[in-house]
């Protein structure tokens, strides 16, 4: 039996309760095997893109997998990546007006190195890339976006014995040539910086944000190094205008998940807040700074406004509701690592206006408004004590499970044959592609 048909198979047990119930809600994935979602698109047709990955029980790997289903999560088609010696991590993606698909991620196997992906509007492989050099042990390729003159920029972390130079942002064209790379938050120019990585990468009037993390010391102690929410800005022709390890002269330890601009000169980051000492506390996290790399203040979210019980939160994602409310996909609960994923909505100032946690989910929570003005999270429940599932799930700004689109649509259309599933194969494909100077 096709991984498809076992995914329908237990599609059409789990569909029905939820239009019983009238929740949307929607599980994906095969009775005991690990399936995680990595990140989702909304699709020029109103469908659903994620982007995840799937550990067979069979043998000891991991496979990226793709799920495309309709404006209800009802699933159309999947496609599943191998490789004969590597192990395909998805992590990202983006699509383009033509239903062009671009996707990044590391592959593993005695090494991690990043790699993109091109697939054209019927899900066929177009062709992809190791990004790779000589100076470079490792590395991952951790989000991808597509600007305003038809780049790809890709944020890549890669790891050398030196560790000066380690964010870099690769350009590459949509053909999947490497057209520049260049190097940020260098040791060379922050010579106290350590161990940077970014996250996420936002574009905002043509110039590119970063949020992540580094080690950063006290002024007065450069003996002992401190986790510091990171962020950088980068300018239309991707020059670095500022490095900022947020907050160097205060205790605000942890790291930025990622940014939103608020209008157009300031952004809000979000993360978690870490706390040192006998008794831990992580706190949901907003950071405020200006595009000219000027710190603005910060605030907390008082995790009792959660509930009673709340010692931990971390903001993992963000999409705005209007000018003063947003929806946030964040982990939340009583313990200090392992809290299950939900949502909330909270303003500028960590007010919370609602908020739901989801039973049994745990690792990547993302979260992207609709075309309808809903919101769709995807995270990983469990499915038993052992495996794991992707859940999708829609809600309105109330946190409400929304109704079911009864609509007709037609999906797609840029591609003049109907998509079926499959296995693509990247072992031909997926070569080392220099990006030396």
């Amino acid at each position: 039996m096709t991984r498809l048909a076992n995914l329908i198979q237990l599609l059409v047990i789990l569909i029905p309760i939820g239009l019983q119930s009238q929740k949307w809600e929607v599980h994906l994935g095969l009775s005991n095997q690990d399936e995680y979602a990595a990140n989702i698109i909304e699709d020029y047709d109103g469908g659903l893109y994620i982007i995840g990955n799937y550990y067979p029980t069979t043998n000891n790997t991991i496979y990226g997998w793709h799920i495309k289903t309709d404006v209800n999560g009802n699933l159309l088609y999947d496609k599943t990546f191998t490789h004969n010696e590597f192990k395909i991590n998805e992590i990202a993606g983006a699509s383009d007006q033509h239903g062009n698909k671009y996707f990044c991620g590391t592959k593993f196997n005695n090494t991690t190195m990043p790699y993109v992906i091109k697939l054209d509007s019927c899900g066929g492989l177009v062709w992809c890339k190791l990004l790779y050099e000589g100076n470079f042990e490792e590395g991952a390729a951790l989000d991808i976006l597509i600007n305003d003159i038809d780049e790809l920029v890709v944020l890549t972390w890669f790891d050398t014995d030196e560790k000066i130079d380690i964010i870099y942002l690769i350009g590459m064209s949509m053909e999947g040539d490497v057209l520049w790379k260049k190097p940020y938050a260098s040791r060379n120019d922050y010579p106290w910086i350590r161990l940077p990585i970014g996250y996420d990468m936002e574009m905002v009037n043509n110039e590119y944000y970063i949020s992540g993390d580094c080690y950063y010391p006290y002024p007065s102690d450069t003996n002992h190094f401190f986790l510091r929410p990171l962020f950088i800005g980068v300018d239309s022709l991707f020059n670095e205008k500022w490095v900022m390890p947020f907050m160097a002269l205060d205790s605000v330890f942890g790291l930025a998940s990622c940014t939103v601009p608020l209008n157009d000169t300031v952004l809000m980051g979000i993360g978690s807040r870490w706390a040192y000492g006998s008794i831990p506390e992580d706190r949901g996290l907003l950071m405020f700074y200006n595009t000219d790399g000027e710190e603005l203040g910060y605030k907390c979210i008082i995790n009792q406004h959660i509930g009673p019980d709340i010692i931990s939160s971390w903001f993992r994602d963000i999409a705005r509701i209007n000018d003063s409310l947003f929806m946030v996909a964040a982990s939340f609960g009583p313990d200090v690592i392992d809290n299950p994923n939900g949502e909330l909505v909270i303003d500028t100032s960590c007010n919370v206006y609602f908020s739901q946690s989801m039973t049994n989910t745990l690792f990547q929570a993302r979260v992207i408004k609709t075309s309808d003005d809903n919101y769709v999270f995807t995270t990983s429940i469990r499915e038993t004590k052992s495996y794991w599932d992707v859940y999708l799930y829609k809600v309105n700004e109330k946190l409400e499970s929304v109704p079911f689109d009864t609509t007709s649509h037609t999906y797609d259309s840029l591609c003049p044959h109907p998509i079926t599933s499959g296995v693509i194969d990247l072992t031909s494909c997926l070569v080392y592609t220099d990006i030396g100077e």
